[in-house]
């Protein structure tokens, strides 16, 4: 009698855990296909049932073997990302975790991406987040450490980077425009200190690179100490104040002139 109660315990526990699973199992493919719907949408795609059965099986493989992080990642980033995770694998997957915000970037471009993230890391998605579609030529014109500096520092300033170096009149003065950027303190106020104007117009020159960071980084130095902040105030005025000068001078000719006028009347008037 013993061993028949126990028989029947065993079978409900039984009963239970296969119950339990199996309403996960169905909670998990109810996910599944509201991801996908989703996901389709975001791509601007319609699936048929064939398809919507064969990629709900391959989402519940990719989401066992690398986590439910993934329906996160197909849902903001497209049925692309599902398809390039299907394809790459373990790179693809750990390089979308790393930078979500770039995920849909990656499947779209993994040829080009993918390479590139695998050997500088994950920095470039940092950049694509911030300027889609301007990473890969970013890493082209100013070089993996480039990328690296960039997008621990200021990625925000990809889009202007890459548009002043577009302008040097030379490889040597790109060169040098980004190593001033790199050396200032505040990279970003560096390139705040650069005409645009007289750039889009004329070029980038090495007159324009370094006047730029003498401003930037001298107004930071004055800001530590007052008799750098007067030399540097000094030598931005200088020719605002040789301009007042020569307006003061100019203005006071006619007056001068009347003056002259006034005493020679006054001397002749006095010598009648």
């Amino acid at each position: 009698m013993m061993n028949m109660f126990k028989c029947f315990w065993v079978m409900a526990i039984c009963s239970a855990v296969v119950s339990v699973n199996a309403a996960g199992t169905g909670l998990m493919t109810k996910v599944a296909e509201e991801t996908l719907e989703i996901a389709a949408r975001r791509s601007g795609r319609t699936l048929t049932e064939g398809m919507k059965i064969t990629l709900g099986r391959e989402m519940l493989k990719m989401t066992a073997k690398y986590g439910d992080d993934v329906l996160p990642l197909v849902r903001h980033g497209g049925l692309e990302v599902l398809e390039q995770g299907i394809r790459h694998g373990d790179d693809f997957w750990k390089l979308c975790k790393a930078v979500p915000e770039a995920s849909r970037s990656l499947a779209l471009h993994s040829d080009e991406l993918l390479p590139l993230a695998k050997r500088i890391g994950p920095d470039v998605l940092i950049l694509e987040a911030k300027a889609p579609g301007l990473s890969a030529r970013f890493a082209k014109e100013f070089g993996d450490d480039g990328v690296r500096f960039v997008a621990q520092h200021s990625p925000q300033d990809v889009p202007r980077l890459l548009g002043y170096a577009s302008k040097a009149d030379s490889p040597e003065t790109k060169r040098l425009f980004f190593e001033k950027y790199r050396k200032s303190r505040n990279p970003s106020a560096f390139l705040q200190a650069l005409n645009w104007k007289n750039i889009m117009a004329g070029g980038l020159t090495t007159a324009a690179i370094v006047g730029a960071y003498k401003i930037s980084d001298g107004i930071q130095d004055g800001l530590k100490d007052p008799k750098a902040a007067e030399q540097t105030v000094d030598t931005i005025l200088s020719p605002f104040r040789y301009a007042l000068y020569a307006l003061f001078v100019i203005l006071l000719i006619p007056l001068g002139i009347k003056s002259i006028g006034w005493s020679v009347a006054a001397w002749k008037k006095r010598k009648n």
